[in-house]
């Protein structure tokens, strides 16, 4: 996998290249927008680390430019400073994949990227079905029947790992990476807390309460005796 950091801090340029190095990443940097976007014309990159504050194009208008484009597009994971909701939607509105709050962990900055690399080899356009429920993956409307209900980008993830393991059980851990928003987590009670709303709006449009069931000592999986 090649991933491309762009990023105008010396130091933190550096010492990411040197840690996507170790994981196994062929890595390239670059410390503006305009060299990014120059090299991602010339070079198909799978993933940018990309910082949302840059010297002269900065990380928003460098989503924006890659995203009018034909043809490669890669994954975008942006940094930022700004701990803020606002800040954060203008990123994925613009294009950005997914995102990480600077300073961060470094086993959390992985784990996104791992996240974001295996869904890019998912079909994206494949709606998810069991039983009456219908989700397109990427998406936040999930369909019961001919009824839509609106889940959160959290909820949706979660729901779209559960679809895709069709009835097999998913790890605490595992539901963590894959429903990665970009935010901060705690641990696995996060998860729990997400899981519970999302239990309680299923059950509130119809859905059986046991839909979701708990899988004691791993994780959650979807209920095999509702796929009809």
């Amino acid at each position: 996998m090649r991933l491309l950091v762009v990023e105008d801090d010396t130091d933190l340029r550096r010492a990411l290249q040197r840690l996507l190095g170790q994981w196994g990443y062929a890595v390239a940097t670059v410390a503006d927008g305009d060299g990014a976007l120059a090299l991602t014309a010339s070079h198909a990159y799978d993933l940018l680390v990309l910082d949302l504050t840059l010297p002269d194009v900065d990380g928003l208008e460098v989503c924006r430019q890659l995203r009018q484009r034909d043809g490669h597009q890669p994954l975008i994971l942006m940094m930022t400073a700004r701990d803020s909701s606002a800040s954060k939607v203008q990123g994925l509105d613009r294009g950005a994949d997914d995102y990480v709050v600077k300073p961060f962990d470094p086993a959390v900055l992985q784990a996104r990227i791992r996240a974001l690399l295996r869904r890019s080899q998912r079909p994206l356009n494949q709606e998810l079905h069991w039983g009456e429920l219908r989700l397109a993956p990427g998406q936040t409307a999930l369909w019961i029947g001919a009824e839509r209900l609106e889940l959160t980008r959290k909820e949706a993830l979660l729901l779209e790992t559960l679809l895709r393991a069709g009835g097999e059980s998913c790890s605490k851990s595992s539901l963590l990476d894959e429903s990665s928003t970009g935010r901060r987590e705690v641990g696995e009670e996060t998860i729990k807390a997400h899981m519970r709303n999302l239990r309680l709006k299923l059950t509130r449009a119809g859905c059986p309460p046991d839909l979701i069931e708990t899988v004691y000592g791993l994780g959650y999986r979807l209920n095999p005796t509702h796929t009809g």
